[in-house]
């Protein structure tokens, strides 16, 4: 698997049929009750204190509450607080008043499982045959087709096509995404946020602008500004950055991710070729901006454990599924600063497996090339030193980052 492959945790699609959807209700602590399996019905259900009544009053036939189901949770421990929460297929603890969710494997009735089988094998065959590779620029919807001339697919694959045209007013370059959006809300345990994630960070100088976007059932198309390259293909061509431009692209970067915190958003895939450039020899770095908000999740102070991002560039918690925040896309910039000084990663160069890589990553140290370390700027290594710490709570933040001698020159 090359670097550039993404490692994504396969769960479910929250499919939100219109007029009802299939839920297993458990009892908190009781592992012998397989569960109550109720119909939800969006049409007839307006308020969540009306499912809380209604699911007392089932439960009650067939198992002794202490009192009234006053909080429904995930089987991860995350709290329902409204109906929009719940989805096809949903597996929710019921807890009375004043009672913790007692985590533990509970029983779950064969009815249920089959029917949730069943409806995850038709989600799939649906979501995985809606194929990209044959999308052309004709197939874009009319109000991107209107606006724009000469769009021609710069990146094609079966669930993300990148087309770059022109504007027909005034004749600027544009990057429009069109991005198959049930199959990204199937490959992560959370949701998928990316044009909601662009609309938040709109205008800020280091996060690529999305100008306006189009949904229909199944895609999302993002019609955004263009900017000619990534730090990934500068290396590829140049070979390693200048200190000067490390240090460009690292405090825009890092500017940038610090606005994110303020949004509440982790990016989850920071990486060079994520980070998109202005660029001449001449001159140097000019313009730095963040792309990508396909992994973006928000951070509202509940640890993330969705498995994602790019071999190479992910931190020891989330490969160790330990629980994660805001210190995953300060340790993925320290791993890009990394490559833009070494053209190599900290890591990923000398293993075959990915397995082989995660096991580095968790429990090795970074491998500095010898030839090189000895020329690196002192500052710009202790500032990888300081963003390629195993444990998140010692590792610098972001907010330390933008502070560092190495970017105060």
């Amino acid at each position: 698997m090359s670097a550039n492959e993404k490692c994504l945790h396969i769960s479910r699609l929250h499919h939100r049929p219109l007029k009802a959807f299939r839920v297993c209700f458990l009892r908190n602590g009781d592992r012998h009750f397989a569960g109550l399996n109720m119909a939800i019905s969006m049409t007839h259900l307006k308020h969540f204190e009306t499912l809380l009544e209604q699911v007392t009053v089932a439960m009650r036939r067939h198992v002794v509450l202490r009192s009234a189901i006053t909080s429904i949770l995930h089987i991860d421990g995350s709290a329902l607080t409204q109906l929009s929460g719940i989805g096809e297929g949903d597996m929710l603890i019921c807890c009375c008043q004043y009672e913790e969710m007692i985590d533990m494997e509970y029983r779950v009735n064969k009815d249920f499982l089959r029917l949730r089988n069943l409806q995850n094998r038709f989600d799939g065959r649906r979501i995985y045959g809606d194929t990209l590779e044959r999308v052309k620029p004709t197939d874009l919807p009319e109000a991107i087709r209107q606006e724009h001339k000469n769009l021609q697919p710069l990146v094609q694959n079966p669930r993300t096509v990148i087309f770059c045209g022109f504007a027909k007013i005034t004749g600027t370059k544009r990057v429009v995404k069109m991005v198959n959006k049930q199959y990204m809300e199937h490959n992560s345990d959370d949701p998928y946020i990316e044009g909601e994630a662009l609309r938040i960070l709109k205008s800020h100088p280091n996060i690529v602008e999305m100008l306006y976007s189009v949904r229909d059932e199944r895609h999302l198309y993002m019609v955004m500004e263009f900017l000619e390259w990534d730090v990934d293909e500068v290396i590829q061509v140049f070979g390693p950055m200048s200190v000067a431009n490390a240090r460009k692209v690292t405090k825009d970067a890092a500017e940038g991710l610090l606005y994110m915190r303020k949004k509440e958003l982790v990016h989850r895939d920071i990486k060079p070729a994520n980070l998109l450039i202005r660029y001449s020899c001449e001159t140097g770095v000019g313009t730095v901006k963040i792309t990508d908000f396909g992994m973006s999740a928000y951070y509202k102070g509940w640890k993330l454990y969705c498995c994602c991002g790019t071999p190479g560039y992910m931190a020891p918690e989330m490969i160790g599924v330990r629980g994660y925040d805001y210190q995953v896309d300060a340790w993925s910039l320290g791993v890009s600063l990394f490559r833009m000084l070494y053209e190599e990663l900290p890591y990923a160069y000398s293993y075959q497996t990915l397995t082989e890589m995660y096991a580095a990553i968790m429990g090795s140290a970074p491998g500095y090339p010898q030839e090189m370390v000895e020329h690196t700027d002192p500052e710009a290594k202790e500032l990888m030193d300081a963003l390629l710490v195993k444990n998140p709570r010692s590792r610098l933040t972001i907010d330390g980052v933008v502070k560092h001698p190495f970017l105060l020159h």
